[in-house]
């Protein structure tokens, strides 16, 4: 078979199969001699099976070359939503940091402005704190009563056992408590004190005195004693005739155990004891109240400070026992004083003695021609010294 009727490469030119087509039919039409009927039909045959070929690859290659250009401006249309994406996530990044550091400032200014309003509110509490402490100080009095002799008596009013009433149960006492009042003199001041008021109101009222003390003159300003605040008032105590206090009762048995052992220990007459009527036992504080029939065994019993605990028959420890008494404060009152008869005279400048400047003083304000008048005492406080002066309650000045 001649060359010519070899398939040939696919061109993408169609002119060009046309052409070659053509000189086919012509070298057919020439060559009758050479090629027979048969070979020409399967020529043409496999020509037109090409010729489909190169038309489906023709528009196959059409196919592709759409689904590019689709693909293309799909990749643009990618390419230019993904930049404006871009964009936006980096505005709106752009936006958020601003946002956040906004916040992030706002934040550190309230919390420098907190952090100056805590110094202020620490400031401040230190500040009455260091109020409340002065005023405890000023107010506080001590809990434990001194120590004072008593002597117990029985009621001269004879009742029947069966006839009293809770009060007679009771020895009730009463402490008035009358607070130490005192002025602190420092260097050139000097307290003194009239027997009569209308005498120190007329020497306050002066202020300023011009006192001689022939070696020199001297100017001496007075002005009234201002006392800090004072409370007055009553303690009550109402000391149980039949109970008493028992403490450092150890932890060593269960409650119900404790208390029966209390109870034998306490009911021993050759100890002190007796007929135990209650007992009332907290075993977390270590404490009990305990009852007695006879109400001067309590009496008997604290006498004695401390009292055995007894355990199978022996004595296991000591224990502390203590009258039972209710404390309460009555006609508690808190005020600030004036003295009335006493004066503060300050700013006395003199190298005079002690004892002579005093002297001195007292004579001066004992002239009538001085506004004067009798002095009951005057302290004096020389250079270099200070002088803490008790008062003493006036009744003429309560």
């Amino acid at each position: 078979m001649d060359d010519s009727n070899e398939p040939q490469p696919l061109n993408d030119d169609s002119d060009s199969a046309s052409f070659e087509i053509t000189n086919v039919e012509v070298e057919c039409q020439n060559g009758n001699d050479h090629l027979d009927l048969e070979a020409i039909c399967q020529a043409k045959e496999e020509l037109e099976r090409w010729q489909k070929q190169l038309d489906k690859l023709e528009r196959e290659k059409s196919d592709l070359i759409c689904q590019k250009l689709d693909a293309i401006e799909k990749k643009k249309e990618a390419e230019n939503k993904l930049k404006t994406e871009q964009e936006n996530n980096k505005s709106n990044l752009q936006k958020a940091e601003q946002y956040f550091k906004g916040m992030i400032r706002d934040k550190l200014q309230k919390y420098d402005k907190l952090k100056v309003e805590l110094i202020q509110l620490e400031n401040e509490l230190q500040r009455e704190q260091d109020l409340c402490d002065s005023l405890c100080d000023k107010f506080k009095f001590k809990v434990k009563l001194p120590q004072k002799d008593m002597k117990f008596v029985k009621s001269k009013q004879n009742v029947p056992v069966d006839q009293e009433t809770d009060e007679f149960l009771y020895t009730k006492g009463i402490y008035t408590i009358i607070p130490k009042m005192s002025v602190l003199l420092q260097n050139g001041q000097a307290l003194i004190t009239f027997e009569e008021e209308q005498v120190a109101h007329r020497i306050q009222k002066i202020g300023k005195h011009h006192v001689d003390l022939q070696s020199e003159k001297i100017q001496v300003t007075a002005r009234p004693v201002m006392l800090n605040s004072t409370q007055h008032f009553e303690i009550h105590l109402d000391i149980s005739m039949k109970n008493i206090k028992v403490s450092d009762i150890p932890d060593i048995l269960p409650e119900e155990q404790m208390r029966d052992k209390l109870e034998i220990s306490f009911s021993k007459p050759s100890l002190g004891g007796g007929e135990v009527e209650n007992i009332q036992y907290s075993i977390s504080s270590g404490t009990a109240v305990i009852t007695f029939v006879d109400k001067w065994v309590a009496r008997r019993v604290t006498e004695l400070k401390e009292y055995p605990l007894l355990i199978n028959g022996q004595v296991h420890c000591m224990l502390t026992v203590e009258s039972e008494m209710n404390s309460y404060l009555q006609k508690f009152q808190i005020f600030n004083g004036v003295c009335k008869r006493t004066l503060l005279l300050s700013d006395i400048k003199s190298t005079m003695e002690e004892e002579e400047l005093q002297d001195k003083l007292k004579i001066h304000f004992q002239k009538p021609s001085k506004q004067g008048g009798e002095v009951e005492d005057i302290n004096y406080v020389p250079k270099d010294k200070h002088l803490l002066v008790d008062l003493e309650e006036d009744s003429s000045e309560k």
